[in-house]
């Protein structure tokens, strides 16, 4: 005869067995939870940082162009050049000169700040290519209407460059030419003619300058010098157009020579460029 005790056991058996089971299946849903859990984390590339960049010019110098916080997108706004002008890598007369940009030159706008602009714009001797550079307002608007020009600026009365009215003078000496190589030769006569006589009204105007056969004009005042001289020349039976420019606030104007093909490039034969320290005293 079994004894009470067992009998009790055997009555509990499947229960503990039931229990058992449930324990074992607990278990593995825990793993499989702890398993799925995902820990929080932080990505150091998320930051929420947002990062602002201005390298989006068309243009094959964009990385050298300064760009500026609180300038203004304009978005290739069409404009066109008036005044023949340096595009510079940066605005005010800053940074290095890109080109010389001929009047009536169509531009596509690409932002303004404190009366400059920054432009793009094709080169004659660099094909298919588009250049960045800051330009001045001044270069949108058409120059000042010229005054009747003087025959013989020699036969002139200066006013001593105190006065309103008359024809006002200014020396003009280059320094320190320096050619984009020491090989090129230059169709120019400012070095050999060096100084000359700016002359222009002195209440702003047309003004010549001339250096032996080569007369710049342009316009001029006390404050404001832009003339250039453009001459077509001959070089191994290629026609090169060479474009000088003087510019600038007196007492410190800078010169810019530039070479470009009439037509299309010829073979073999490179352009050159080159520039110089004018200094312009009344």
């Amino acid at each position: 005869m079994r004894s009470r005790a067992y009998q009790t056991l055997s009555l509990l058996a499947p229960f503990l067995v039931i229990a058992g089971v449930l324990s074992v299946s607990g278990c593995n849903v825990l793993k499989k939870l702890a398993k799925k859990k995902t820990p929080t984390t932080t990505s150091s590339d998320d930051d929420g940082t947002a990062s602002t960049t201005f390298n989006d010019l068309d243009a094959v110098n964009r990385a050298d162009i300064s760009r500026f916080i609180d300038e203004t997108r304009l978005f290739n706004e069409t404009g066109f050049i008036r005044v023949i002008t340096f595009a510079r890598t940066a605005p005010d007369g800053a940074g290095t000169i890109v080109g010389v940009i001929d009047p009536d030159t169509l531009i596509l706008k690409q932002a303004h700040r404190f009366g400059s602009t920054l432009i793009t714009f094709t080169r004659t001797a660099f094909p298919g290519k588009r250049f960045a550079g800051w330009v001045p307002d001044s270069a949108f608007l058409f120059p000042i209407a010229p005054t009747t020009p003087t025959t013989t600026p020699t036969t002139v009365t200066n006013t001593g460059n105190t006065g309103t009215g008359g024809t006002c003078t200014m020396s003009l000496r280059q320094s320190n030419f320096i050619p984009s190589k020491s090989t090129c030769s230059f169709n120019e006569s400012v070095r050999s003619n060096n100084p000359s006589t700016l002359f222009f009204p002195c209440n702003g105007g047309s003004a010549t300058a001339r250096f032996g056969p080569q007369t710049f004009s342009g316009t001029a005042d006390k404050n404001r010098v832009a003339v250039t001289n453009t001459v077509v020349g001959t070089f191994s039976g290629c026609q090169i157009r060479t474009t000088q420019v003087i510019s600038g606030t007196p007492p410190n104007l800078t010169y810019f020579l530039s070479e470009s093909f009439v037509g299309a490039p010829c073979k073999g034969i490179n352009t050159c460029t080159a520039r110089a320290t004018m200094t312009a005293t009344q």
